[in-house]
């Protein structure tokens, strides 16, 4: 932020020194209303512009980036190690696909998708006096906190209703438990009406043995990079413990990526003629980098910060969120279509 200031003085102060080398009659002050049509990294939009002087334009707009599709696999886990996670899904996968009718697949299709649009004010300042045609530019931008989202596709709900069925039937058998304990648990609970169905507990100690043996299943996304606590300070989960992520209530695997709403800007630019001779079309070009005040944040469904609490990420997903977690910057690369209006 503090090079940021010292750029945006620095460009006033050349604007200002240039501008007193000219008679006053020749400068202009918000006599020229330009509008542009805008695409690049920043999305699709328009803006608005208009001289503050021979040597300055502001310019505002919006910009919103279209509704694009990405996308990207997690595989998904039986227990805590991966190398035995391949043969135990083989076995599970199987009886799954009996239970629920549907091929139980062993990863998960997700979709990314940006969502961000921005507003900005821009000031562009023209430094060369025999030389209109480039610029430096500093501003914001003003925009949604949530910039991006990914969700599993619907032919994978199946996989992951399967996924949620045999990890409830593991939470119900797993740990000690007390002969009344055993009475007590229903594989399948029918409701008022059917207390009286029961199953042998001696079935019920064969089927825990086999779910032990196998684990939970989950997508396998590293381990916890630091000690992660509740709100009372209690440690949930320790330095180095596996994270597997599961389905939620309602079989979705679910992450969304936050940054800032403000987030300062500082470029350059280039500005030409379109049409020869005619002064009412140009076109332009920015290059420059919005300042996202930090790293973005991608949150999954369970709450967890995968750019911040994990690490050892594996596979595509792992590359992804190493490359979120580098840009502390967004770059800008964008394309203008501009017609004086007058």
């Amino acid at each position: 932020m503090k090079t940021y200031l010292m750029a945006l003085a620095a460009a006033a102060s050349m604007a200002t020194a240039t501008a007193q080398d000219k008679p006053s009659y020749d400068r202009n002050l918000l006599n020229h209303l330009d509008v542009s049509i805008t695409a690049g990294s920043t999305g699709v939009g328009f803006d608005l512009s208009t001289p503050v002087g021979d040597y300055v334009r502001l310019r505002t707009g919006l910009s919103i980036m279209p509704r694009v599709e990405l996308p990207t696999t997690f595989k998904l886990q039986v227990g805590d190690t991966l190398e035995s996670s391949k043969s135990k899904f083989e076995r599970l996968s199987e009886r799954l696909s009996g239970i629920t009718g549907r091929e139980v697949k062993p990863q998960v299709d997700m979709i990314r998708v940006p969502t961000f649009w921005n507003w900005n004010v821009l000031v562009d300042v023209y430094p060369f006096r025999r030389n209109r045609h480039w610029r430096f530019t500093a501003g914001f931008y003003w925009g949604n906190k949530t910039i991006g989202q990914a969700y599993n596709t619907a032919e994978c709900v199946p996989t992951l209703l399967a996924v949620n069925m045999y990890n409830g039937l593991y939470d119900k058998l797993h740990g000690e438990k007390t002969k009344q304990e055993w009475q007590e648990v229903k594989l399948i609970d029918l409701g008022p009406g059917y207390e009286d169905i029961s199953t042998d507990i001696n079935l019920l100690k064969r089927l825990q043995r086999s779910l032990d043996y196998n684990g939970r299943i989950g997508v396998s996304m590293g381990r916890y990079s630091h000690d992660i606590k509740d709100d009372e300070g209690n440690v949930i989960h320790k330095q180095g413990d596996y994270y597997k992520l599961v389905p939620n209530e309602e079989s979705m695997v679910k992450a969304e990526m936050y940054a800032n709403n403000f987030k300062p800007y500082l470029g350059f630019g280039y500005e030409g003629r379109l049409v020869k001779g005619d002064d009412r079309y140009k076109v332009s070009f920015d290059c420059g980098a919005m300042f996202w005040g930090g790293t973005p944040r991608l949150i999954t469904h369970d709450g967890t910060d995968l750019t911040h609490d994990v690490e050892d990420i594996p596979g595509g997903v792992g590359t992804d969120v190493r490359l979120i977690g580098a840009l502390k910057v967004y770059p800008v690369l964008n394309i203008r279509l501009t017609r004086t209006l007058f």
